[in-house]
């Protein structure tokens, strides 16, 4: 079965539609109405209840995300197994990472070692935070960029840690309600809100992450997890959930999100927050190691 065809499948069941997935992928409509024709005549199969002005998975169709996620990570993992041997003697790294945010982190942080090595060429891989880390583990890839929310946080033995930024998490509402004229908050305030993450895989990791992080005070049935962190994003800034975002990227979020208004945490609990590099003890590419040098 074509991967390109997967990997358009899972972008819709992501997005929401197909022409949410068309724009993420950079495909015309039809072409992507056309693959998913395809998979359905493979399949012998509605992976899709098609309407005029709506389109949505079938049970089969929902069922068939796990599927066509294990296929695309096979084939992702071979594949990088096979740029990681080629990298051995190149330029190239293969780095991972698990969000927008992450993506804002790596800008903010490589630069100064990529304007002293721009013969450098980083191959990007986006993942699930833990599957980085199982990667990272494997040497499937290099290096990952991924959030870290406890002080203390354990990895495989395997897997060294460089911390890139440390900050808080604050609060983020939206400034149609009334609690943004507040600048700080007390939790208790917000129990019977729902909290909105994104992740971009079917894990209900960050749920327990947030769920014990802030000490049970909001319901594990109140904390939902979105597709993706734009659809997230506006569901906050119209007042339809609160979420959590680390302080030290509040610049980037205020120019992303204009209608959200970012609170400081009171309750005597941990909101710690860090952006992580993780990399593997055992790394033998020079090129690697001498970029992860650059680290303290």
């Amino acid at each position: 079965m074509d991967i390109n065809k997967m990997r358009t499948f899972l972008t819709i069941a992501k997005y929401g539609s197909f022409r949410a997935a068309s724009e993420k992928l950079f495909l015309s409509p039809r072409a992507v109405s056309k693959q998913m024709d395809q998979i359905e005549n493979e399949l012998g199969v509605k992976l899709f209840n098609r309407q005029k002005n709506n389109t949505s998975l079938t049970n089969i169709g929902e069922e068939f995300i796990v599927t066509a996620q294990d296929i695309v990570n096979n084939y992702t993992d071979a594949f990088n197994k096979i740029q990681m041997e080629s990298a051995s003697d190149s330029n190239k790294i293969l780095l991972g990472f698990s969000s927008q945010n992450q993506a804002t982190v790596i800008q903010q942080t490589f630069e100064p070692v990529l304007a002293k090595r721009p013969e450098l060429r980083l191959e990007m891989r986006e993942e699930s935070g833990k599957r980085l880390i199982a990667m990272v583990a494997a040497k499937k890839l290099h290096l990952a960029v991924t959030p870290e929310y406890a002080e203390k946080a354990t990895y495989s033995p395997d897997v060294g840690v460089k911390k890139l930024l440390t900050g808080k998490m604050v609060v983020g509402i939206s400034k149609l309600d009334p609690l943004s004229e507040l600048d700080s908050i007390d939790l208790e305030q917000l129990k019977d809100r729902l909290v909105l993450y994104y992740n971009n895989s079917e894990s209900t990791y960050l749920q327990d992450v947030f769920f014990k992080k802030y000490d049970g005070i909001f319901e594990k049935k109140h904390i939902k997890r979105v597709s993706s962190i734009e659809q997230r994003d506006l569901l906050i800034s119209f007042g339809r959930g609160i979420g959590f975002y680390p302080e030290p990227l509040q610049p980037a979020e205020k120019l992303r999100n204009p209608m959200l208004k970012f609170l400081t945490i009171t309750n005597n609990i941990s909101t710690y927050y860090s952006s992580v590099l993780l990399y593997n003890k055992k790394e033998d590419n020079p090129i690697v190691r001498e970029f992860i040098s650059n680290f303290n």
